[in-house]
């Protein structure tokens, strides 16, 4: 296994806020950075509007990946080519997400039901960004059956994708309990024929995501709800001693707290963090009731 092998925060839509990516920056706690989408259809995001998504994640220092989600190749091509001159250093084309809403509209994971389309929009983003730019693509395995991404993967990366995040389950698996998830990934790893694949799907521990990187031979782990709930898992790849557990949840909560959450988000934040049924939890939510 390589021992530099590369650990992503994984994207959150309507978790990533400001304050939150604020934090994270301040106590150092990732290496690299991948927004949640920036999802278009008919128009495409002005530079003002992309310079603010982009600015928390830009004051890290750090290399920022903007991820982009929609159905229209030119508009996609457009917001790329813009999002890089705004400052991002990597695109990252989104075929991944679940959700009904999105899925329907064939954006998201809806995209993999039109592998055609889909490597039309990949030619037009790659002919957008340049070659030198690193552009990748986040996808499940498939969309009703993990057998299609040992197809695709290949197509995607004939069409100028050249790295990919798997997550194993399918769209259609949505979030349910699924087995097989080494085995699906091993393969997404041959597929790509030697590209970059970061793995991605329930890795809870550092253990976990070097062993899997071990058994699959990815380049890579993205983590997310577990990065959460356990804000220093990613610094621990490197440095075991970074604190875990009670202990990192409330560092991590404090540094929040100083960026001035509001109310409603600092509960919500609370509530992802800590767990819905924890003390600390239940004390900030009777606080903020009777403050009212």
């Amino acid at each position: 296994m390589n021992p530099t092998f590369e650990v992503w925060p994984g994207p959150m839509e309507g978790v990533s806020r400001p304050e939150f990516v604020y934090a994270v920056n301040q106590l150092k706690l990732v290496r690299r950075w991948m927004t949640p989408f920036l999802r278009v259809s008919d128009t495409c995001f002005k530079e003002k509007k992309i310079k603010e998504f982009l600015a928390p994640y830009l004051a890290s220092s750090l290399e920022v990946t903007a991820q982009i989600m929609g159905t229209n190749p030119r508009i996609l091509a457009e917001l790329a080519a813009r999002c890089l001159a705004c400052g991002a250093a990597g695109i990252n084309l989104n075929c991944g997400c679940p959700s009904k809403r999105v899925v329907s509209g064939g954006a998201g994971g809806g995209a993999l039901k039109d592998p055609d389309k889909l490597c039309r929009i990949v030619k037009e983003i790659r002919a957008a960004a340049g070659e030198k730019i690193r552009f990748s693509v986040k996808m499940r395995s498939g969309y009703k059956a993990p057998e299609e991404m040992l197809s695709l993967i290949p197509r995607l990366a004939d069409a100028g994708t050249d790295a990919f995040f798997i997550h194993y389950r399918t769209v259609t698996e949505q979030y349910l309990p699924v087995s097989g998830r080494t085995e699906r990934l091993r393969q997404a790893v041959r597929a790509a024929a030697g590209l970059p694949v970061v793995v991605n799907g329930d890795i809870a521990s550092v253990e976990e995501g070097k062993c899997l990187v071990e058994e699959t031979q990815a380049s890579g782990v993205m983590i997310a709800r577990a990065f959460m709930r356990d804000p220093f898992l990613l610094e621990r790849f490197e440095d075991p001693d970074a604190p875990c557990g009670e202990t990192g949840r409330q560092l991590f909560f404090k540094t929040l707290e100083s960026h001035r959450v509001s109310g409603g988000n600092r509960l919500e934040l609370a509530k992802m963090i800590f767990g819905a049924q924890s003390t600390e939890f239940r004390r900030m939510l009777t606080s903020e009731f009777i403050s009212k």
